[in-house]
């Protein structure tokens, strides 16, 4: 067709309808879901009741003003005529052929449709991308309450289809699996057994974690997964957690289910070596992301190609992937079919040029589309995977500050879309995780979130003199879930723990109750050594939310209630670290009451919260308490630069202060999330998409109560993807 939008785009799986508009410029708008009605919802009803049921859900779902509609389809189809097959998850094991196409013309003359399997789909849309234009070919599998794959040889625009219009239909191959050391026999959606989605799919894992539990009741009863679901956890949800955990019996599990995924796939490139890449997406493969893709890689390192797997075992992995949510979008992919871009031109289907970003302007804070760039030399695109939200940002949001991005953000793990030409080291690749130091320690220009546009959004850019300082550093393993929006937090408190921990303290005095005073507590058996800990909290509500959390500090205290006197009992004797990881307009005051209360004491201080220019106090006569801490920036000098000033009193104590960190102290921050992710998971008590994200920052911006949703906040974490 002609137009270039808006048009009416669906995605119809075994599970989900959804529905949105797409144009080219504008992305996805509007995207609301409902459940299908399908075999795994109705079980009771006819397949003719059931196709009756979908026509008009599919009809219903399109405005009577929208000309063009196109559907990701979920279902064995003729790729040249929309003629449906079967679908195992919408109509069970019936395969008497359903023409689409036809079917909606009669209900919605009206209408031009447009039915692409949701594979092919989804595949439209990966391929688009700009850094797969060099590839020869790309598979694409999708494991979700289905299995099907399809290749596209790029290089002609072709995906190549056998007599009936179909190809990858792997799902339905005959699989071998095992659990507890014991073959497993199960059925399939579509009737027959021993299917790869008899094991694979997401029906599938659920009834090898049945077959698990029957086999190994003990062990089950011990595991994290088997104690999760007991308390009344989703299947979905305590496989996740589990395998955050660490679980034995989880990982068990997701090996046995993926299996005969990694069959396919190793069959897919002995057959095929001009496949430079094969990404998964689908519920269940990128719902557990990182530990999906490194069970897969379990098994083709364990078993991999004949000789190639042992003298290069990396072409093997190295091609194989998994989609961050909304990398292979079937919503896009439709629109992207239905515009005019036909089977045999995927190859040129432009990428999406505009991007959503949560922009601040003079009127408050908008979700907005925005052009997206294409890096220059030496720059690189990134998309941000999650992002958190800090003290800083609200102090942004709050106008306390005249940082000028509109767009803020400096906590997160993101993932490289696109490199620009001269990007010298070989690790900054297209697909690698990474995190982005957001402080220059010699370039004020580049402050990311501050005076460069931050992580808020789908896509960001980071400028070449950020790249050539090794500012953006991959990511040997990322932190599972939603834990990246803590690296930098916790890169803070590694930074600071490094540099007090020399003074060897008895007492660790903790001002803040945000997500660094939570994490300086949090770590400070673990990095300093026996040390008693003393937490000083900003509110009441701060206080009750450390009481019920699962560690907390042996000497816990509200600021409002403090006296110096009161103070110095709770930190008893011997030498005493001091953190102050306060708002800014906090930290004179709180500093203040902690030289009084450690006047006499071995004293060390570190100055993580922020301070005006020119800041002084008079307990520390002629200082100037900023410069203090500007003399440390993103972890240089190395060590850091430590000041031993006098006090009013005539004693002496240490002070030191910093801004930023190093790439070291991110990378360390990292690999501990990864290491023990539940020490720190429950300080992340938010977690939202970017549209839900702007009515949340918009209500910080103009209040001081935490309270979200009934909750009290330590740590928003803002996932991405969906929505370009």
């Amino acid at each position: 067709m002609s137009a270039q939008g808006p048009i009416a785009v669906l995605d119809v799986g075994g599970t989900h309808v959804r529905r949105a508009s797409w144009s080219p410029g504008e992305g996805l708008t509007g995207l609301v879901g409902e459940p299908s009605p399908s075999r795994l919802r109705h079980p009771e009803a006819t397949v003719e009741e059931l196709k009756d049921r979908l026509l008009s859900t599919i009809c219903d779902a399109v405005p009577g003003t929208t000309a063009v509609a196109g559907i990701s389809f979920g279902a064995a189809l003729d790729q040249r005529t929309g003629m449906v097959y079967g679908s195992a998850p919408l109509f069970g094991d019936e395969t008497t052929p359903l023409d689409l196409p036809g079917a909606l013309r009669a209900r919605r003359p009206d209408v031009e449709w447009h039915v692409v399997n949701d594979v092919t789909a989804a595949l439209l849309h990966y391929v688009s991308a700009p850094e797969r234009r060099g590839h020869r070919k790309v598979l694409l599998l999708t494991v979700s309450s289905g299995i099907a794959c399809r290749t596209v040889d790029l290089r002609t625009g072709t995906i190549a289809t056998d007599a009936c219009g179909l190809q990858g239909e792997v799902g339905h191959l005959p699989a071998v699996a095992e659990l507890a050391g014991t073959p497993v026999e199960l059925a399939c959606d579509c009737g027959r057994m021993g299917h790869v989605s008899s094991y694979a799919s997401g029906p599938g894992l659920r009834r090898m974690a049945d077959v698990l539990r029957e086999r190994s009741a003990t062990r089950w009863q011990g595991s994290a997964l088997g104690r999760a679901m007991a308390d009344g956890t989703s299947f979905e949800s305590a496989l996740t957690g589990a395998l955050d955990a660490g679980d034995a019996l989880a990982a068990e599990l997701l090996d046995a289910a993926t299996a005969p995924v990694a069959h396919v796939l190793r069959t897919a490139l002995c057959l095929d070596p001009e496949l430079d890449e094969l990404a998964l997406t689908g519920g269940v493969a990128t719902g557990l992301g990182h530990h999906y893709a490194a069970s897969l890689h379990r098994h083709l390192r364990h078993e991999g190609l004949y000789l190639t797997g042992d003298r290069e075992p990396e072409w093997l992995t190295d091609r194989i992937r998994v989609c961050a949510p909304g990398e292979a979008n079937g919503l896009i992919g439709a629109g992207i079919a239905a515009l005019g871009q036909d089977l045999t031109s995927v190859s040129a289907a432009p990428p999406p040029r505009r991007h959503h970003a949560i922009l601040r302007t003079p009127t408050g804070l908008h979700l907005s589309p925005r052009p997206t760039p294409d890096p220059a030399p030496g720059e690189l695109l990134l998309a941000p995977s999650v992002a958190g939200v800090c003290g800083t940002d609200l102090q942004m949001l709050r106008g306390l500050r005249d940082d000028a991005a509109p767009v803020i953000g400096h906590e997160g793990v993101a993932r490289i879309v696109a490199v620009g030409g001269g990007v010298e080291d070989p690790r900054l690749t297209p697909g690698a995780h990474v995190v982005v130091n957001p402080t220059h320690p010699t370039d004020p220009a580049f402050l990311l979130g501050h005076n460069v546009d931050g992580l808020l959004q789908e896509r960001v850019l980071i400028p070449a003199t950020a790249v050539r300082a090794g500012l953006v550093l991959p990511l040997p393993e990322v932190p599972p879930g939603v834990l990246g929006a803590l690296v930098e937090p916790l890169a803070v408190v590694r930074y600071a723990a490094l540099a007090l921990r020399e003074h060897r303290p008895r007492t660790l005095l903790v001002f803040g109750d945000g997500t660094v005073g939570h994490l300086a507590v949090r770590t400070a058996a673990h990095w300093y050594g026996p040390v008693r800990t003393v937490h000083v909290h900003h509110t009441q509500g701060g206080l009750d939310w450390s009481a019920k959390a699962p560690v907390a500090a042996d000497v816990r205290l509200r600021h409002a209630d403090l006296t110096a006197d009161r103070l110095r009992q709770a930190l008893g004797d011997g030498p005493v670290a001091v953190l102050v990881a306060t708002p800014a307009p906090a930290t004179l005051p709180c500093l203040e009451l902690a030289l009084d209360a450690t006047d006499g004491l071995d004293t060390a201080v570190d100055l993580v919260g922020g301070l005006p220019r020119g800041a002084t106090t008079s307990r520390l006569p002629g200082v100037d308490l900023a410069a203090v801490r500007a003399a440390n920036r993103a972890g240089l000098p190395q060590p850091p630069q430590v000041a031993r000033l006098g006090t009013a009193s005539g004693q002496k104590v240490t002070v030191l202060g910093h801004r930023g960190v190093a790439g070291e102290h991110l990378l360390y921050a990292a690999a501990e999330l990864c290491r023990a992710p539940e020490r720190y998971r429950d300080l992340v008590t938010h977690v939202v998409d970017l549209p839900s994200a702007v009515p949340i920052l918009a209500r910080l911006a103009d209040t001081h109560d935490r309270i979200i949703s009934g909750r009290r906040l330590v740590k928003l974490a803002v996932r991405m993807g969906g929505l370009s």
